[in-house]
């Protein structure tokens, strides 16, 4: 390696340790959530050559937990991405673009686009960021690597936090990222080719040990010595370095991005730290405590379902059988009493059962399982109480999944829409949205953003309930309301599909043209009266001059 080399892989590794280092209070709590409530995940402070697939579950004794966390993760989906909508759309912040034909079409295009390659089969979004949401209700932080792969588009994958570090910029933006990846010689060498690895990997690949594993680090960072007028992969505003550290700790690959290639977010914010608190560490010690009070629960049946017996002081009575039909002899004195007796004990079992319960609905409660039922719970409602619950729902859920909106979803677009205009996959841009240097903005309207709007509709709806009295009294109260614009309003907070809803131009096109044919209309029916009377005034002009004569 060069000296710049050396000295840039020294810098790395210190700042990775020191990346370690920062987090390593949380590790504790992480592996106790593993333990508890996500067994198939490996510890942070496990060998990376533990055995897949080992059972883990030895010491959970009820499963409420990790059905919460999987429940939790379904509802952020659902309420944040579903794939059988669109959950944003593009836009821009000056109104008058916004109205433009030629910048509406370009933004739709460009979102129908997006969703598009997002969910093609190779991309593997949907599943990827169903992953990244357990690691949000978790670890309280979860990321996606938005990656570029020749010839096949944009491909997502979920990073794991055992193997992800982060940091943020002076603003609160993660914009410093290392990520250990573990690759076998060959898979190493379809990403690099075989002749541009380290000694000790070629070495491998020469004695056939192909999958031989290997320990790379990957370190994405803002590049901080950039050359005016250079273009190139190194000196590009994000710098890609990586490093195989069991081969000499080398640099395999320098690069660079043109925009940060992660979508990092966090859940709960955490005091001085990049990284963010979970429901699942907030509940914490109703989940140790819900296994301990099962534990017991389990004792205290099994006592009182198959008792102790107590059986009298008698060497006779050591063959007791217990199989059943089974005859046992001698167990009667003269008088008739049995010599043998259960234990009394496990009465207390329904007192653990309550106790039991109520642990599992703090669980439930801190994973927002019970919020997430609010909508199920009742079917026989009206129109304005569903959107009453869902305000509830928006409003007690915004503050939380919406921090995961803007830290996660909006660096994610940034970085597609990078990729997609890199690769010439986007329609020209209009010349009006050029001038102002193409700035897009994002509008999201997934059921989450459409609940916190259900105000306005259920505000909407009280009223015209309360109006209904007065308008009943006077008809012309009702022009108070415009009919159309409400209408529209609640199709969207009911998040109709624009499909099924008639433009506004379209709208007063056909208005016009209803105008137009009723105006034909009465000239139509008008046109005999007209030709009548002026055939009678002709009459009369012509009396009139032979009058004169």
């Amino acid at each position: 390696m060069q000296n710049a080399d050396v000295d840039l892989v020294r810098e790395i590794l210190a700042d990775h340790e020191a990346m370690k280092q920062a987090r390593r209070s949380f590790e504790s709590q992480w592996d106790e959530v593993i333990s508890t409530v996500l067994p198939r995940y490996r510890k942070f402070k496990q060998d990376s050559n533990i055995n897949p697939g080992e059972k883990r579950t030895q010491e959970i004794y009820d499963s409420t937990p990790m059905l919460a966390l999987r429940h939790f993760a379904a509802a952020m989906d659902s309420m944040i991405t579903p794939r059988t909508q669109r959950w944003h759309k593009l836009t821009v912040s000056d109104e008058n673009l916004r109205e433009s034909p030629a910048v509406r079409q370009y933004l739709e295009q460009v979102t129908n686009i997006l969703f598009a390659q997002r969910y093609q089969w190779r991309a593997n979004f949907a599943s990827q960021s169903g992953e990244s949401y357990i690691s949000h209700g978790s670890f309280g932080a979860g990321g996606l690597m938005i990656d570029d792969v020749l010839g096949q588009g944009i491909r997502y994958r979920n990073l794991r936090l055992n193997r992800l570090w982060f940091s943020e910029d002076a603003y609160g933006v993660v914009d410093k990222a290392h990520i250990a990846w573990t690759l076998t010689a060959r898979q190493a060498a379809q990403r690099w080719g075989a002749e541009d690895l380290p000694l000790a990997i070629r070495n491998a690949i020469d004695r056939n040990d192909m999958e031989r594993k290997f320990e790379f680090l990957h370190a994405i960072r803002p590049r901080r010595d950039r050359e005016s007028g250079l273009v190139g992969s190194r000196n590009m505003p994000i710098q890609s370095v990586w490093i195989a550290l069991d081969a000499g700790s080398e640099i395999v690959e320098h690069s660079g991005y043109r925009v940060f290639p992660l979508a990092i977010g966090r859940f709960y914010a955490a005091d001085d730290s990049a990284y963010g608190y979970s429901p699942a560490m907030e509940a914490l010690p109703d989940v140790r405590m819900l296994n301990r009070i099962e534990k017991t629960n389990i004792k205290s049946a099994q006592k009182a379902v198959d008792p102790p017996l107590i059986l009298a002081d008698d060497g006779a009575l050591e063959s007791f059988d217990l199989r059943s039909g089974a005859l046992n002899f001698g167990y009667l004195n003269e008088r008739g009493e049995q010599l043998i007796k259960p234990l009394d004990l496990g009465k207390n079992v329904p007192m653990g059962i309550n106790y039991a319960d109520q642990k599992r609905e703090a669980i439930n409660l801190a994973f927002y399982v019970t919020l997430f039922q609010i909508l199920v719970d009742n079917h026989q409602m009206t129109a304005t109480e569903v959107l009453q619950r869902a305000q509830e729902k928006g409003i007690l859920l915004g503050p939380t999944m919406g921090r995961v909106q803007s830290e996660q979803l909006g660096p994610q677009i940034t970085r597609e829409i990078d990729i997609l205009s890199n690769a010439g996959a986007l329609p020209p841009m209009p010349p009006e949205l050029e001038e102002i240097g193409g700035a897009i903005e994002i509008e999201y309207d997934s059921p989450l953003n459409q609940a916190m709007r259900a105000e306005e509709g259920a505000n909407v709806l009280r009223w015209a309930e309360a109006a209904s009295p007065f308008i009943q009294a006077d008809p012309n109260a009702a022009r108070v309301m415009n009919s159309p614009a409400i209408v529209r309003g609640l199709g969207r907070v009911f998040s109709v599909p624009e499909k099924y809803m008639v433009d506004e131009e379209d709208v007063q096109a056909a208005d016009e043209a209803a105008a137009q044919q009723e105006q034909a209309a009465q000239i139509l029916e008008a046109a005999p009266v007209a030709a009548g009377a002026a055939k009678d005034i002709a009459q009369a002009q012509q009396i009139a001059g032979s009058a004169q004569i």
